[in-house]
């Protein structure tokens, strides 16, 4: 991942935590490494080398002030963030202690931990990256430095979570600068007008990636992000169905995923194109759903027949009566223009379990699986019936 130094460890023996801030770690830019014991911590200290460390001060088996002397010990030039749920004198204290080791102390994060505060805290500390340059870019489609990884989407079957289907997620293999995640070239891409490239990329990779599983016995449905750029192709609906039916794949096992902006630059086209990929029988959800303003509209003037709830309102539901008031009213609202409804950024059981209670039919979030190569997917959706049902 291009972190250009930015590496995150994050230690805690709380899963939902560690994937939390996880999760968070990475959307701001981190390359993150989790730890939940000391073990894990000592070793991840000496093989990856963080630049910045959140530190429970609460484990089984040792405490975050053991960690802390031990870190003073081995002159790590880390800055480190004190976690905890303890009154504020003690995590002061913790402080205190690592400075008088010589430690580089950030603070404290004060249990439970907000979205907010959290991603100010880790964009405080987070070191400016260098952006790819387009030469890089068209060096990387020519090359085939370009790969996809695939994230989970569960749904309920017979009482109990189960994985369905994946959304397929474009990486770039930099010779330089390792794993890049798309934030930092996608806005690159659409300004030069390679995200076409891409996205076809990402189409051509995933289609042929759903026969080949299905030809192992993993049958799933695919999603993909729609370029713009491919909205205003009028000969695109028919390109992708032959691309489908060249792997012997019937066309609703994918869908496309647009956002408002795409579905609003040139109307007219937009609604032949969408009309006639809905025609075909291909899915098409309405993408970052609850981030815009102009996105209500777009439920009964496009053919969409999914919405899909925004991370930023799924990372809150363990935590905000409000983003649980909001989620369970757009559930309802999609339900009631006829569209199914997928919620991203779900971490946590809690959420899950709010979820389920809620009617979303799919869901997505790091609790139930991190964008992975395609190698790990049948494995995992072997596992299924994964997660119980709380109803």
């Amino acid at each position: 991942m291009d972190t250009n130094g930015n590496r995150l460890l994050v230690v805690d023996d709380q899963p939902d935590i560690l994937d939390f801030v996880g999760q968070v770690g990475e959307s701001v830019g981190y390359e993150v490494r989790l730890a939940n014991d000391a073990k894990q911590f000592r070793e991840a200290v000496r093989s990856f080398r963080p630049s910045l460390m959140i530190l429970d001060l609460q484990m089984p088996q040792t405490d975050g002030i053991e960690l802390i002397r031990e870190l003073g010990a081995v002159g790590t030039r880390a800055t480190i963030l004190i976690s905890s749920g303890m009154d504020q004198r003690v995590l002061q204290s913790a402080e205190q202690l690592g400075v008088a080791h010589g430690l580089n102390m950030a603070g404290f994060l004060q249990k439970p931990i907000m979205l907010a505060d959290l991603e100010a805290i880790l964009g405080q500390h987070l070191k400016a990256p260098r952006l790819p340059t387009e030469e890089e870019l068209r060096r990387a489609v020519d090359r085939a430095q370009l790969l996809v990884h695939y994230q989970p989407k569960c749904a309920l079957s017979d009482g109990r979570w189960a994985v369905v289907g994946v959304e397929g997620l474009i990486r770039w293999e930099h010779p330089d600068l390792g794993l890049v995640y798309p934030d930092s070239f996608i806005p690159l891409a659409e300004k030069t007008g390679l995200i076409a490239a891409l996205t076809d990329f990402v189409l051509q990779e995933g289609i042929g990636q759903l026969g080949t599983w299905r030809a192992q016995g993993t049958v799933l449905d695919l999603s993909v992000n729609l370029s713009p750029h491919l909205v205003r192709e009028l000969d695109f609906p028919d390109r992708l169905s032959e691309l489908m039916s060249k792997h012997a794949l019937d066309n609703s096992r994918l869908t496309l995923e647009l956002t408002e902006t795409a579905a609003l630059e040139d109307p007219a086209r937009t609604r032949d194109i969408l009309t006639r990929l809905r025609v075909k029988s291909f899915g098409l959800s309405l993408d970052d759903f609850g981030t815009g303003f102009s996105s209500l509209t777009q439920l009964y003037r496009m053919p969409f027949n999914e919405l899909k709830v925004d991370k930023s309102l799924g990372m809150e539901l363990h935590q905000s009566g409000e983003a649980r008031t909001i989620v369970r009213s757009l559930v309802d609202l999609a339900h009631n223009l006829g569209l199914k409804v997928c919620t991203e950024g779900v971490e946590t059981a809690a959420a899950l379990q709010f979820l389920e209670v809620a009617g979303s039919d799919f869901v997505q979030g790091y609790y139930l699986g991190r964008p992975v190569p395609a190698t790990s997917i049948p494995p995992l959706a072997a596992r299924v019936p994964m997660l119980a049902a709380v109803g």
